[in-house]
């Protein structure tokens, strides 16, 4: 395997995305405008830490498990 490529602006915003979601749905939460809101405010207050992310090293491997995790916990793994 190799050591993958420079994440995106857009693979940081998947990632927080994703936990958003996962977050939700774990608390049942299933209001797309709740979702809408919730993802902007987080997005907002995480911009430093997409901005570090961005400098991170990906694989499509890693985005591929991003987007099929079943739970944080699950996402958790895919970014170690």
């Amino acid at each position: 395997m190799g050591c993958g490529r420079r994440a995106t602006h857009a693979d940081c915003q998947l990632i927080v995305d994703r936990s958003v979601e996962l977050q939700s749905q774990e608390m049942n939460e299933s209001d797309p405008k709740v979702l809408q809101e919730r993802v902007r405010r987080i997005r907002a207050a995480l911009e430093d830490q997409i901005k570090e992310c961005e400098s991170r090293r990906v694989t499509e491997r890693t985005m591929v498990c991003v987007q099929n995790a079943k739970s944080n916990q699950e996402l958790e793994t895919c970014l170690r």
